[in-house]
């Protein structure tokens, strides 16, 4: 057999795969009671894959009769045109992963699945990632973790990584074919908290200037239906624009998750120091929780933050938590106590509370100016037409 036929006979195969993969996803999602009600967003997103999965593209028009969830359906199926059928299989089965183990099961936890993956994906904002491995592997309390219990914004992790893999041309082509209703921003809310409450606010605050950002790129300048042209029809001015708000975008999601991180990590601080001090009878809190479970995802959010194949501007900020991180590991290798282990965590934030709240600010601020000033760049490069 030739290379040729080699690469042929892989590439049939893994297509095999995708399909095989697909089909059993679709057969387990038809069948699913979940432990907790998935929001109308996310259950939207399966629809939408799945149609372009099996039907492609969405119509260009909806008739004037159709309903108020009729006309939600086609938004969000009209939303992923332009994707392939394989590349929408594909995203079908991470979307259902990944709602699996957020929403777990009625019934039992979800078992983590070894479905079909390839090492090589196209991502985009709505485009999730590989889901990540999320029971702790140190449960020495003996109790089954549930993986409907783990935290939505620690399980949005990998999903807002392989957002940030998004090259500018894929980002272009994407604001091409969104309009400002179905900005991809303007749909995101609060993961840590429920929106409009106080540990809600920094997501908040951030969402809006991640939608005021991505306003701006979707609105045409001038009167016109599209972008304005220089250079006599050369150069489309909304393309500039958003080349120059492309680093941005990015540097605001790993901002996100940043966000989450810390809302993670310090609100499972302060419920620690609650059930030391107050006991887990008082508090209606699990110390085995907050030590074997959230702790634990929190580390493995940063290594994954870290790992190689991450964009750059995730792994600066993995790099930022890597520390820490290694400080909970250690700990846990080394303490048996969950008590004593815990009180060891809180010490070292207390100890460390300058590099949290003044160095890792600066350095973000840092990464925001960076991406302000290579946003120049990289007009002058749409300019040129590289």
């Amino acid at each position: 057999m030739t290379s040729g036929d080699s690469t042929t006979s892989t590439g049939n195969d893994s297509s095999n795969n995708l399909v095989g993969a697909f089909r059993e996803k679709v057969k387990l999602m038809q069948t699913w009671k979940p432990g907790s009600t998935p929001s109308n967003r996310d259950r939207l997103e399966l629809y939408a894959y799945h149609k372009v999965a099996v039907s492609g593209d969405a119509p260009s028009s909806l008739s004037n009769s159709a309903n108020a969830a009729e006309r939600a359906k086609y938004q969000a199926w009209r939303s992923k045109s332009g994707k392939s059928q394989e590349d929408s299989m594909r995203l079908y089965v991470q979307e259902a992963d990944r709602q699996l183990r957020v929403y777990g099961s009625a019934a039992v936890p979800i078992p983590h699945s070894n479905t079909y993956h390839t090492n090589q994906e196209s991502m985009s904002p709505n485009v999730n990632s590989r889901t990540p491995q999320t029971t702790p592997a140190n449960n020495n309390a003996g109790e089954s973790s549930s993986v409907s219990n783990i935290p939505r914004g620690i399980a949005a992790i990998p999903l807002l990584c392989a957002a940030v893999a998004e090259s500018r041309k894929a980002y272009l082509r994407r604001l091409g074919q969104t309009s400002i209703e179905t900005a991809w921003w303007k749909r995101q809310e609060s993961l840590c908290a429920p929106p409009g409450s106080l540990t809600a606010l920094p997501e908040s605050f951030l969402l809006s200037i991640a939608r005021f950002i991505e306003h701006i790129t979707l609105t045409p300048p001038g009167h016109g239906g599209g972008g304005v042209m220089l250079g006599g029809g050369g150069v489309n001015v909304r393309n500039l624009i958003a080349s120059f708000c492309w680093p941005l975008h990015k540097c605001l999601l790993v901002c996100w998750m940043l966000i989450i991180l810390y809302i993670t990590t310090f609100r499972s601080a302060l419920n620690t120091c609650g059930i030391i001090v107050w006991g887990s009878r008082r508090t209606g809190l699990s110390l085995n929780r907050e030590w074997i479970e959230i702790i634990p995802l929190v580390g493995h959010s940063i290594q994954i933050m870290c790992e190689s194949h991450q964009p750059l501007t995730c792994r600066l900020v993995g790099l930022m938590l890597l520390p820490f991180s290694s400080l909970v590991s250690f700990i846990n290798r080394t303490i048996t106590n969950i008590t004593l282990a815990s009180s060891s965590m809180i010490l070292i934030l207390c100890v460390t509370w300058w590099y949290w709240l003044l160095t890792i600010p600066f350095l973000m601020g840092t990464l925001l100016c960076t991406a302000f000033s290579v946003g120049f760049c990289f007009v002058l490069i749409e300019f040129a037409g590289v």
